[in-house]
């Protein structure tokens, strides 16, 4: 939400969803959005938005008199700001009166978790740079220029990675290099940790392909700073393992059932994880840790299943399929935990 919107909130205007076990699962925001709107006086909007914010929300009401129209008005206690909407200066002012604050605390009580300067000087921020720093950590995860694009209420995905900095600033490549450095790291450790703990029809594959990997970088024992010989490195010896939260990913061409990306002869493929099947698909490989992230998620389904009221017949059977998919496949891969 931009500054605007976000200063034309009103009490009462968040909503919780929940599930039919009562817990909640959503949280939305209502507000009005003013740019690319034909209405000068603003359109009706809601938001998805996190638990977190929620809260704060509710926070806000509460500190307010129950007369408040709008939720950001000065607070009365506040003697150095004039009573009233807050308008954008008085926002800035505040959080970096928060900074203040913060370091003096920890100045105060020996922590160490200050908020540092910047070349010698006190950052000055400005309620803009979260919403441009949230739209980076969102477009770097795993279809997050999408999700990005909705959430910002963007007409076009190439206006969100516009927006958040894929163009002139060099956003794009700095998001690569920091999933090549992070990538680069998780196969240094399952080449000298893990590939021998590895389970899944892809994990003899990705055993050969990480010790060929091993020996041909010469990173072992190193952290990985240098992104332009790393690239050399992918570019010459990339085996082609994907480390994942619940799977890695052995990739071959030929066994993929996902929609691989790179269609063009100067592009090498490289597996989609929004199209994977990791239940089915032969390039599957195991980890430890993406046994136990499994066997985590059967258990929660398990949960679910067991939950009152009841689910509905079609999803307790989806469910129940899901479970037991995820348990077959633990089982027969060795994995199970």
């Amino acid at each position: 939400m931009r500054d605007s919107e976000i200063k034309h909130l009103r009490p009462g205007s968040t909503r919780t969803l929940l599930d039919g076990s009562g817990r909640p699962y959503r949280w939305t925001i209502t507000s009005l959005a003013f740019k690319g709107e034909h209405d000068p006086s603003g359109t009706p909007a809601t938001w998805i938005i996190g638990a977190p914010a929620a809260r704060a929300v509710t926070v806000l009401e509460r500190l307010q008199p129950p007369s408040t129209d709008l939720l950001f008005r000065c607070l009365t206690h506040r003697h150095r700001l004039k009573p009233g909407a807050m308008t954008l200066r008085s926002s800035n002012e505040l959080i970096n009166h928060v900074i203040t604050w913060i370091n003096a605390y920890c100045h105060r009580h020996g922590i160490n978790d200050i908020i540092p300067d910047v070349n010698g000087s006190p950052w000055n921020l400005t309620t803009r740079q979260f919403r441009r720093t949230l739209a980076w950590y969102i477009a770097r995860r795993p279809g997050g220029v999408i999700a990005g694009a909705i959430q910002y209420r963007h007409l076009g995905i190439q206006m969100f990675e516009g927006y958040a900095g894929t163009s002139d600033s060099g956003f794009r490549a700095e998001v690569e290099a920091e999933q090549a450095i992070k990538r680069g790291e998780h196969l240094l450790a399952l080449a000298t940790d893990h590939q021998h703990d590895l389970s899944g029809p892809a994990a003899a594959e990705a055993t050969a392909r990480l010790a060929d990997f091993h020996q041909r970088t010469g990173f072992a024992g190193s952290v990985i700073t240098d992104i332009r010989r790393l690239h050399r490195v992918f570019a010459r010896h990339d085996p082609e393992v994907y480390p994942g939260t619940y799977v890695t990913c052995v990739f071959n061409l030929d066994k993929a059932l996902c929609r691989p990306h790179g269609a063009s002869h100067e592009e090498r493929p490289r597996p989609a994880p929004l199209d994977c099947q990791p239940l089915e698909c032969r390039n599957v490989a195991l980890t430890p840790g993406n046994a136990a992230a499994r066997a985590a998620e059967a258990d929660r389904l398990h949960e679910q299943l067991g939950a009152r009221p009841n689910l509905p017949p079609a999803l307790h059977a989806s469910l129940a399929r899901r479970r037991d998919a995820i348990r077959r496949f633990l089982t027969t891969t060795g994995g199970a935990t």
